[in-house]
């Protein structure tokens, strides 16, 4: 049970470092593609490299089943990620950072409504420390921070989508527990892609190779469609397996923590000492928050 546990925990924490990157990559390729444009060809690239490595298809259970699996993909791959890459029009790629360590207020409320899963006090404290700990590193780590009524309702949405993806695909291993979990995470990409294609209608694609050409394009399209989306997708999906649902969601919050890490080494961003004090704050309540029973 040790072994298991230190599997999904370190599962999570590969997940995190690799979706704390992804908010720099969407930014920078927004300027040569669409925030739909964004959507579909991470996916559709994702969807292909779980083919190649699991070419088997789920045969449909039931109606309830492929609702679930259809209410994942609908919420936890086109509305969270198209909410975020039109937020990012708008607002700063470090600020976007927040929008998912929003999602564990969510995850925590809908499991005590829906899966009637009481927050204990561990849970409730760790939660205050984290989200003070967020409050200061989003505030004051970064001076260039700016508040956008639009940007901010956006990240708000796209965190409250994530947390309705987590219900669901919960739900979904309850039903699926002797499934592949590559085999879950590929059918719920299949029905996001449907549902995110249905948004070309409103934008459309726009018929320019030459973008395709440029090698941080190439880089950022791959690293969104291979790594956060494919295998991160795989790998949070096993980790919630593992240790549940708010223990796992809990990680999320130190998706600031990565992003203004990434963001130093990147674009050379100095650390301050509010983001120190803040990163305490938010690996502590982390780590109370694992106590939680």
């Amino acid at each position: 049970m040790k072994n298991s546990a230190l599997r999904g925990h370190m599962l999570a924490v590969f997940t995190i470092l690799v979706w704390g990157s992804t908010f720099s990559a969407t930014k920078a390729l927004l300027d040569a593609f669409s925030s739909y444009e964004i959507l579909v060809f991470r996916f559709l690239l994702a969807y292909v490299c779980l083919l190649v490595f699991y070419p088997k298809f789920l045969k449909p259970q039931s109606l309830k089943e492929e609702i679930l699996f259809a209410l994942c993909g609908l919420f936890g791959v086109c509305l969270y990620f198209l909410l975020e890459n039109i937020a990012l029009n708008y607002t700063l790629a470090s600020n976007a950072g927040v929008l998912v360590s929003i999602s564990p207020i969510y995850t925590a409320i809908l499991s005590f409504f829906i899966l009637k899963k009481p927050l204990g006090k561990y849970f409730i404290i760790g939660f205050i420390f984290a989200l003070l700990g967020i409050i200061i590193i989003i505030f004051h780590g970064n001076r260039s921070f700016q508040i956008d009524p639009l940007g901010d309702l956006l990240c708000i949405l796209a965190g409250l989508s994530w947390a309705f993806y987590t219900i669901f695909l919960n739900k979904l291993f309850e039903i699926k527990k002797n499934a592949n979990t590559l085999a879950i995470t590929k059918k719920i990409f299949f029905y996001g892609i449907i549902f995110s294609s249905l948004t070309l209608f409103y934008d459309g694609i726009h018929l320019s190779m030459q973008r395709f050409l440029i090698p941080q394009n190439l880089f950022n399209l791959f690293f969104l469609g291979i790594f956060a989306s494919a295998l991160c997708y795989l790998t949070w999906g096993m980790s919630l397996k593992i240790l549940g649902t708010l223990k796992t969601s809990a990680y999320l919050y130190t998706i600031p923590i990565v992003s203004i890490l990434v963001a130093s080494f990147t674009l050379k961003e100095p650390i301050t000492s509010y983001i120190l004090i803040g990163s305490v704050l938010v690996l502590l309540g982390l780590f109370l928050s694992q106590k939680q029973t």
